[in-house]
């Protein structure tokens, strides 16, 4: 469930820096009650903060 992954992954470690998991990483989650077009809209979302960070010159790791 997405409240699992809500509060488990602010306590992950950052295996390189030491330091929370969370200062290099952005969640953008959905829930399956949502309307169809919103879900579609998070995926796409998604996708756009990728490219961006990717066109920055940041490795990405997209998830869906």
């Amino acid at each position: 469930e997405i409240t699992d992954v809500l509060v488990e992954f602010p306590e992950l470690e950052d295996p390189k820096t030491g330091g929370p998991l969370m200062h290099r990483t952005i969640l953008i989650a959905n829930t399956s009650n949502m309307p169809v077009a919103a879900r579609e809209a998070s995926l796409y979302t998604g996708i756009t903060v990728a490219e961006y960070f990717r066109d920055q010159g940041y490795k990405v790791s997209l998830m869906a």
